[in-house]
């Protein structure tokens, strides 16, 4: 394999993981969309709801086990909203490597573009230094997709669980009102 073929592979990965970063944010963004569909019908529900089905009197043990059911529910949406924040604004550690690659070590680390020219040129004419740098843009775009991935599948869980406890919470609440 050449040197070429090489740092074409590199790259290869960079794109890969940059296409994985943006598969999390958009399966977060579908999380939030989901929710805002689900909360929209409920309200819309409510709003229609001239029997007043879905108030909690607290009058009955019925109630109290209603209660129970919606909490946990709540509890899940919160957790999913969280995760899916947290998805969109990764906490990362920082890189101790300063690279003229990294828009943000190109941003802050240069006046303009005449002091960040030579840093360029002279890493893209030492080979090993080039493939270094590119390894840490793999390594760091990688720990980035991971965490991102990490949050988006906490906040797919935890969407099924409270959609889960909603629906067992519509169920007592029309149980209860057979009765």
């Amino acid at each position: 394999m050449n040197k070429r073929e090489t740092i074409l592979d590199f790259w290869e990965i960079i794109n890969y993981n940059y296409d994985q970063i943006r598969y999390a944010e958009i399966k977060s963004s579908v999380v939030i969309s989901v929710y805002s569909l689900f909360f929209t019908a409920a309200y819309t529900i409510d709003i229609i709801d001239d029997e007043n089905v879905y108030r909690l009197d607290l009058n009955t043990s019925w109630d109290y086990v209603s209660l129970l059911i919606l909490v946990p529910g709540l509890y899940f949406t919160c957790i999913s909203f969280a995760s899916c924040i947290k998805c969109f604004l990764p906490r990362l550690k920082q890189s101790a490597l300063k690279s003229p690659l990294f828009f943000g070590d190109i941003a802050m680390d240069n006046v303009d573009f005449s002091e960040y020219y030579p840093k360029i040129q002279s890493l893209r004419k030492d080979p090993e230094e080039y493939r270094k740098h590119l390894s840490h843009m793999v390594y760091v775009t990688g720990n980035i997709a991971f965490t991102k991935f990490k949050h988006v599948n906490i906040a797919i869980k935890s969407l099924i669980k409270s959609i889960l406890f909603f629906i067992a919470y519509i169920i007592t609440i029309y149980v209860v009102q057979l009765f």
